[in-house]
Formats: structure tokens, C-alpha cells, sequence
């Protein structure tokens, strides 16, 4: 039962990150984090942080800024990443309960995230177009 337990603190968790994000997008002006470092908080002006000099003509700051490590650039990245690790908790945490193995677990969760990418870069590109 505690296995299920933090899962759902897991999930529940994972609803916060996703309400600094909606926050952030949305109503960034009336929130908390006004007043924060707007280079990383305000979304207006953080998805600079990812290129060169701001400007994406110039390619990304460094290995994996766009990508991979998108989420030390931006508050907003970094709660989108927040958020996708506690939903990996959460069904990673579900699976153990249900299969009574923790590496299955654990094997699951990752699979879950590394899927979860792998399509969303492609699905991102391929809008693009």
C-alpha cells in the first residue's frame, strides 16, 4: 500500500510542476515569480537561453540546450521536466506494486521516459515542416 501511496504523491507531484508551467505560459505577469530572474523565469525572454547569444541562427549554447538538457535553460523546461520524472515515478512506483518486481519497476519507468522523448523530438520536428 505505501508502494501506491507515493505513487500517488508522485502524481500528485507531477500536477504541481505542470501549474508552474501553465502559470509561467500564461499568466506569468500575475504570478509569484514576477518578480523572479526573468532571464530564466519569464518565458518571453528564457527561450533564449538555449541558443547562442539568444538567437537560434547561431545554434545551441552547448551540447544538448536544445534537447537533452533543455531543462537547466528555463524554469518552464525545468518544471516540464519535473514533471515528466514524478509521472515516471508515479508509473514506475504502479508497476512494481503490480508486478511485485522493483527492477521491473524501474525498467518500465525509464522505457516510459525514453519513449516519451524519442517522440517528442521526432513529433517536434516533423510539425515543423
Amino acid at each position: 500500500m505505501i508502494v501506491v501511496s507515493l505513487a500517488i504523491v508522485f502524481f500528485s507531484l507531477a500536477g504541481v510542476a505542470e501549474a508552474v508551467m501553465d502559470i509561467l505560459q500564461f499568466k506569468f505577469m500575475e504570478s509569484v515569480f514576477k518578480n523572479k530572474n526573468q532571464m530564466f523565469w519569464n518565458p518571453q525572454l528564457s527561450w533564449q537561453n538555449k541558443w547562442k547569444d539568444g538567437c537560434p541562427k547561431f545554434g545551441p549554447k552547448f551540447f544538448g540546450s536544445t534537447t537533452v538538457f533543455v531543462f537547466v535553460t528555463d524554469a518552464w523546461h525545468l518544471f516540464k521536466w519535473v514533471r515528466n520524472r514524478f509521472n515516471d515515478l508515479g508509473i514506475g512506483f504502479l508497476i512494481w506494486q503490480m508486478s511485485g518486481s522493483f527492477y521491473i519497476g524501474v525498467a518500465f519507468a525509464l522505457l516510459c521516459g525514453v519513449l516519451r522523448s524519442l517522440v517528442f523530438e521526432h513529433s517536434f520536428r516533423k510539425l515543423q515542416e
